[in-house]
């Protein structure tokens, strides 16, 4: 029996050691911690599932509420940059997670003017700082 050999150049096997070499540095650096995983269901957060007919964040006009942070003193830098992601614990205290990678809770909620409803100050304290 005669086996197929497909030649392969120098220049060819150096090529394909190069693209691997490369595409493993690319990787490494997008993914410093490893790669993502896909977890098992069981291993999934469990809360209650979404519920699309909360409006509670709106206005009876369709209007978001704007959620600012109300700072104490005068000057101090806030801690609420660029908020992302917002999480809501089973007491109902609302986190977000921060541009710094900082945890902080969102409590107190205030109107800010008597005649707009939409903009609302809160109180902002800082849970924990992730590091990241």
């Amino acid at each position: 029996m005669v086996k197929a050999q497909i030649p392969i150049s120098p220049v060819g096997f150096v090529s394909v050691i190069f693209a691997a070499v490369g595409i493993h540095q690319l990787l490494s650096k997008q993914f410093p911690h490893g790669r993502p995983v896909d977890l098992a269901p069981s291993n999934r957060h469990s809360g209650p599932p979404m519920d699309p007919t909360n409006v509670s964040l709106r206005l009876s006009n369709g209007k978001l509420t704007k959620i600012y942070e109300r700072v104490e003193e005068e000057g101090s830098p806030g801690l609420m940059v660029g908020p992302e992601t917002l999480i809501f614990d089973n007491n109902g205290t609302m986190y977000t997670l921060t541009e710094q990678s900082k945890l902080v809770s969102i409590t107190d909620f205030r109107q800010k003017r008597d005649d707009d409803a939409s903009i609302m100050m809160a109180k902002v304290t800082e849970v924990a700082d992730l590091g990241i």
